[in-house]
């Protein structure tokens, strides 16, 4: 069922300019989705690491069957595919209580990142509040594009000029420590 209604839902403006930006930014742009769904893909981005998964592919439940693209929607009626070791197939989802897939290498990238954006999430469900502004407070310049009831109303939508020579927004001059708002 989830798979179904998945297929039919196509990308809103914020996933096509983010894949214009990948490749605007030739390889300098870490795109990581807590989103299982292919939105990204469909708006032309290459390169993204979803966190809690992909909703389109599956893998078995008991060996190291690396995961495969699957889009089948398994009615209720149907009996659940199983992998050639016996292992039940399950959709290659991060469910609750499990840990998320690319952990370490979504730490390093915000160890590395010059630039912070955080797009269409409030920062405070789990585990995304590892990259939450206060956790990467002193590593670059912090981006939110969606209004938090918890973030303080002068810091929604700003871009913290911290080590930016240009706002990504209007490409005005950066000074060090300013507040932009655009």
């Amino acid at each position: 069922m989830r798979r179904k209604i998945a297929a039919s839902a196509k990308p809103n403006p914020a996933h096509v300019a983010l894949a214009k930006l990948e490749q605007k930014l030739q390889g300098h742009l870490f795109l990581c989705t807590q989103n299982v769904d292919d939105l990204h893909e469909q708006a032309g981005s290459r390169h993204v690491i979803h966190m809690h998964g992909d909703l389109f592919k599956s893998r078995c439940d008991s060996c190291s069957r690396p995961p495969f693209h699957d889009t089948s929607p398994y009615d209720p009626q149907a009996e659940l595919p199983r992998c050639e070791c016996g292992g039940g197939i399950r959709p290659h989802i991060c469910w609750f209580g499990e840990v998320p897939f690319e952990l370490d290498r979504i730490f390093c990238a915000l160890d590395e990142c010059t630039i912070f954006m955080a797009i269409g999430t409030s920062g405070w469900s789990s585990p995304q509040p590892v990259s939450s502004p206060m956790s990467v407070a002193g590593r670059g310049p912090f981006m939110s594009g969606r209004k938090s009831p918890r973030m303080p109303p002068r810091l929604r939508n700003v871009i913290w000029a911290k080590r930016a020579r240009c706002c990504l927004t209007c490409s005005a001059r950066c000074d060090p420590g300013k507040v932009l708002s655009c």
